[in-house]
């Protein structure tokens, strides 16, 4: 695995050879681990400020509506920050993701242009999400009663994209190796020399 990774890192930016699958889902599996990471470490404080309010709330007051007040304020203050992060580290890590697809789409004789397949999909909802932020904080803002109805609410359709931009790079990357060389070069090397 940590060759893959090394691999992956050392060649961000190399659109031409040819990487395997293994090689290829190793590395996007890194990436995933590291997604999760940082996005942990960046909602801990808001977990925590979140249970810290309604542990408050809760002690100074009997009323469950202005405890549920209170932790929806906190959340919905929260959320500007956190979509950007997101959108950040989604950027992020589809770029990284970028140049390894590429060769793992030359690996199996197709075009690099390919990336746009579940690049474009994902790249709609990252560009979706600041709309869908600001909706949902509205509605939130609207108390805590509206809380069913911000996920009724939800554009289901967007989410939709974004599965099939996972779907697409899924089929796309599981594709099997052509053997021997092709137009984009020699078979890759074993990823576990």
């Amino acid at each position: 695995m940590l060759h893959a990774i090394k691999h992956g890192l050392g060649h961000l930016l190399t659109l031409t050879g040819r990487d395997s699958r293994q090689e290829f889902w190793l590395y996007a599996l890194f990436l995933l681990i590291l997604r999760w990471i940082v996005g942990t470490v960046a909602a801990a404080p808001l977990m925590a400020s979140t249970m810290s309010t309604a542990f408050d709330a809760a002690r100074n007051s009997s009323d469950p509506q202005a405890t549920a007040t209170a932790v929806q304020a906190n959340i919905t203050a929260a959320l500007p920050q956190l979509m950007v992060l997101t959108i950040v580290v989604g950027l992020v890590t589809m770029a990284m993701l970028v140049a390894s697809l590429v060769r793992r789409l030359h690996d199996t004789g197709l075009s690099g242009w390919f990336v746009l397949l579940p690049g474009v999909p994902y790249l709609v909802t990252l560009a979706a999400a600041p709309h869908e932020v600001a909706r949902t904080m509205a509605m939130m803002q609207q108390g805590p009663h509206q809380a069913g109805e911000v996920l009724h609410a939800t554009n289901w359709s967007l989410a939709a994209v974004g599965w099939l931009a996972l779907a697409l790079l899924v089929a796309l990357a599981a594709r099997p190796s052509t053997s021997g060389a092709n137009r984009y070069g020699p078979p890759p090397q074993d990823s576990r020399a």
